[in-house]
């Protein structure tokens, strides 16, 4: 589990410097600001609302499966969003 977390966070650090530099070289100067509060406000504020469906997640699902088997369930559910995203990127988008 501590290995997983760590290349979570490790992949998190590095989406962040990539991400940021990207929006830096690209990004008009007057504009930064404006659309460095956008991307904060969907990234931070869709926190909660996340928080709000896992524990709806658990909730539907702890009477049938037990609060163990429950609450490892929005891990899965994340995870498998985030295949399918992947397989979406990957036969969809193109770089220049």
């Amino acid at each position: 589990m501590a290995f997983a977390l760590f290349g979570v966070m490790a992949s998190a650090m590095l989406w962040n410097v990539i991400t940021v530099s990207w929006r830096q070289r690209r990004i008009p100067t007057e504009l930064l600001g404006r659309v460095n509060s956008i991307y904060r406000f969907f990234g931070w504020g869709s926190m909660p609302l996340g928080a709000l469906a896992g524990g709806f997640v658990v909730s539907l699902l702890e009477d049938g499966l037990g609060r163990e088997a429950a609450l490892r369930a929005p891990f899965l559910l994340a995870a498998a969003c985030c295949v399918l995203l992947l397989v979406y990127a990957v036969f969809r988008l193109r770089l220049p």
